[in-house]
């Protein structure tokens, strides 16, 4: 049988601790070559675009296609679609479908977690989030899995995008505090970790020392080459920059830019699985940056944990073939 897992199946069918394992163990995987991740293809077309990304594991592999439409915001629809399909590592036999909107808000998440874990000082506990999208939800979400977050700053274009962030946030994660700022600045001021979780081609933040020295940055949302969230001051003070996927240098202006500016060099772009692993450390106590773009990797992982709780507690719903 075939598993279908719907957004409704899988959004609080494994918990955020949970998750956040798994993609260590994931990480854990990768760096002693226990499994193979191909290169993901891109194709964009206008603001559009189309990913497919496989990966094997070692006793199951998966593929995720999903498509990234920005101007579906103003629609009011998800920007991000997809399904990813898990299959048995053996026989090749489809083990289950999922809706990969959710699969991929929630792994991210997990990923910006383990960027919180790894860049940032235990004693955080505020953080301030650029976004009110479902990934910025998602981001607020898991950072409560690895840190005792007491506040989210977050700043919003509409009364109703406010509203709309807080009810979501406030579903997972009652005891957290949301207080929204009036603009950017006021929230520098007031977070500790900042998450950028937009679609914005141009950095969202000002590209002013005194806003960004000794703070503690997670890019989220850029995807792109023409894509920068950070401005090149975060970089000059960081001077390091840790990644969730070695594709990272190529795929996105926030780090391209900053290489071709000679801000950092490619010995400061750090694997985060080298961090989980311990075979690199970083500073915590200075300004820090972790940049996210995904993995074919944490999708198989995040995947595996939701087909199995599935399987435990028998969700989903039975395809045939």
């Amino acid at each position: 049988m075939i598993r279908y897992l719907s957004s409704k199946d899988l959004v609080d069918l494994v918990s955020p601790a949970t998750l956040v394992a798994a993609l260590e163990k994931a990480l854990c995987d990768f760096s002693e070559l226990r499994v193979t991740v191909p290169s993901r293809q891109h194709v964009h077309f206008g603001e559009n675009s189309l990913l497919t990304m496989p990966a094997i594991g070692q006793s199951v592999f998966g593929t995720k296609i999903i498509s990234v439409v920005p101007s579906n915001a103003t629609r009011r629809l998800p920007v991000t679609n997809g399904l990813m399909m898990l299959s048995d590592g053996v026989t090749g036999a489809p083990l289950a479908v999922l809706n990969a909107a959710l699969l991929t808000g929630q792994r991210t998440g997990a990923v910006g977690a383990l960027g919180i874990r790894y860049t940032t000082p235990p004693e955080a506990n505020c953080i301030g989030i650029i976004g009110t999208g479902v990934q910025a939800t998602w981001q607020a979400v898991f950072a409560c899995a690895v840190r005792i977050i007491r506040v989210v700053h977050f700043v919003a274009r509409s009364d109703e995008k406010a509203q709309s962030f807080v009810d979501a946030v406030s579903r997972h994660a009652p005891t957290v505090q949301l207080s929204r700022c009036t603009d950017v600045r006021e929230l520098l001021t007031k977070a500790e970790i900042v998450i950028t979780a937009t679609t914005s081609s141009d950095p969202v933040l000002p590209d002013e020392l005194h806003l960004l020295e000794r703070k503690h940055f997670l890019s989220i949302g850029s995807f792109k080459p023409s894509m920068q969230e950070l401005p090149n001051t975060v970089y000059q003070l960081a001077q390091q920059v840790v990644v969730d996927s070695p594709a990272a240098t190529t795929e996105v202006g926030d780090l391209i830019e900053p290489l071709s500016l000679g801000l950092i060099n490619e010995h400061d772009i750090i694997q985060i699985a080298d961090l989980v692993i311990g075979k690199r450390a970083i500073d915590t106590t200075r300004t820090t940056v972790f940049k996210s773009v995904g993995m074919a990797l944490y999708d198989l992982y995040a995947a595996c944990a939701f087909f199995a709780e599935a399987q435990r507690l028998d969700r989903g719903t039975p395809l045939d073939t």
